[in-house]
């Protein structure tokens, strides 16, 4: 039924105008590949749409090394000066961070950012400063550090907790099969922003209440003080473009442009 249900919503979006560009960006664990079925239904409602592979991500062959926010930044960057006019920049998780230091870059090119379970860093503070803070995330429970690598790893069986408990069998069987260990330096880089930057552009914030990950109690706090334009809460994991993809569709069409 539930499935019967995202179908019959997936459809009816499929046929509304056309709006974005937009460009999304994927979080930490993760890949471009994780936006493929919410990137899709927004190309069959006539959008363009842009994912982004970070370095050392998915696909990506950069070594851990060349993983800076910079170099996340600098990607991001790119995928928005390809397009033609300002674009929707939305980020999952970590990729809360890296849309918020892009907004301070580039300003005028975004014409709103969308965080989806995401991080928001406030100025001089880092990724991992929230991360420290969030005592009901599971991801520090079994996260495993190797310090030669510089990278963070989760173990395959704790994947589906951490990452996407309400996730079908497929969509789990990506997340585990596309996992890569994460580079760890970008998540304790602090980012600068400003009210002439960051601060200009719309904003809008998706809750996921189930989140294993970045915790829905950190959601709350690390969002009290900043001004949305709108916002929509989700009874989901971390992952909801993976598990629940036209719940997160019907939240990009909830928001003003």
């Amino acid at each position: 039924m539930k499935l019967f249900k995202s179908l019959l919503v997936l459809a009816a979006l499929s046929g509304c105008g056309a709006d974005g560009p937009y460009v999304l960006v994927h979080g930490a664990w993760m890949g471009a590949w994780s936006w493929d079925t919410v990137a899709q239904s927004l190309r069959a409602r006539g959008s363009q749409v842009s994912t982004v592979e970070l370095p050392a991500h998915g696909q990506d062959q950069t070594p851990v090394s060349g993983a800076t926010l910079d170099a996340y930044v600098n990607a991001t960057v790119a995928a928005i000066d390809a397009q033609s006019k300002p674009v929707i920049l939305v980020g999952h998780s970590m990729g809360g961070a890296v849309i918020t230091q892009v907004a301070e870059r580039v300003p005028e090119k975004i014409s709103g950012l969308v965080y989806l379970a995401a991080y928001v860093p406030a100025n001089g503070q880092s990724l991992l400063d929230l991360a420290m803070t969030d005592g009901d995330s599971h991801a520090g429970a079994v996260l495993q550090i190797n310090g030669e690598e510089g990278t963070g790893a989760i173990p395959q069986e704790s994947l589906q907790d951490v990452f996407c408990a309400d996730c079908p069998g497929l969509r789990l069987s990506a997340l585990q099969s596309n996992y890569r260990d994460e580079p760890l330096a970008p998540l304790g880089t602090p980012l600068s922003t400003t009210g002439e930057g960051w601060g200009r552009v719309r904003k809008y914030y998706v809750y996921t209440t189930q989140d294993h990950a970045v915790s829905y109690p950190l959601q709350q706090r690390m969002t009290q003080g900043i001004t949305f334009a709108g916002t929509a809460t989700l009874d989901a994991s971390h992952s909801p473009q993976l598990s629940r993809p036209a719940e997160v569709l019907e939240a990009l069409e909830s928001f003003e442009r």
